[in-house]
């Protein structure tokens, strides 16, 4: 039989249902529901089956007893010698900048000087290309006066290559 409306709505409540979780309006629609569905109304009956069968198999843990941790505790506190705290090594070179806001925003000012300083990009260099392949222009002709047409072989590498320029679009954009 395949489900109807009222089973793809009410089939994700049913669990809610055998656990008393439902509101009572949704909770009367879907037993009302299942109550009438024969599917349904076998989904929840295992439902309730596995519910009772997941509390039949919980095992029950006692409380632990808690009266000799404190004591247990307080013995360990008398049974050990005190150690002296000591600061950090670099507790006695923080602590003069620590109380004075002028000292400690001077040093941040200048740790962010030195920090532009290192990485502001330094004077560009120069790459020089090298052609290891000499390269042979074989055409810059045409005969459209408006357009002018360059093409580069390199008789090495099988490549052509053809640009098309036009001198007044260059003029536009520069």
């Amino acid at each position: 039989m395949m489900p109807s409306l009222g089973c793809l709505w009410n089939r994700p409540r049913l669990e809610g249902l055998v656990d008393g979780a439902l509101d009572p309006r949704a909770g009367r629609s879907v037993s009302q529901h299942a109550s009438g569905c024969s599917s349904c109304r076998a989904e929840v009956e295992r439902l309730r089956r596995l519910r009772a069968l997941v509390k039949s198999s919980q095992v029950e843990v006692a409380d632990p007893d808690w009266s000799a941790f404190w004591p247990g505790i307080h013995a360990r506190i008398v049974r050990e010698q005190p150690r002296p705290f000591r600061d950090a090594w670099w507790l006695p070179v923080w602590k003069p900048v620590w109380g004075h806001p002028r000292v400690a925003l001077g040093g941040l000012v200048a740790a962010g000087l030195v920090a532009a300083v290192m990485l502001w990009p330094g004077p560009t260099t120069v790459t020089t290309a090298s052609v290891t392949n000499p390269v042979v222009v074989q055409d810059v002709s045409t005969s459209d006066p408006d357009h002018g047409v360059m093409v580069y072989s390199n008789p090495d590498d099988e490549m052509t290559v053809i640009w098309v320029f036009n001198p007044t679009e260059q003029e536009e954009q520069s």
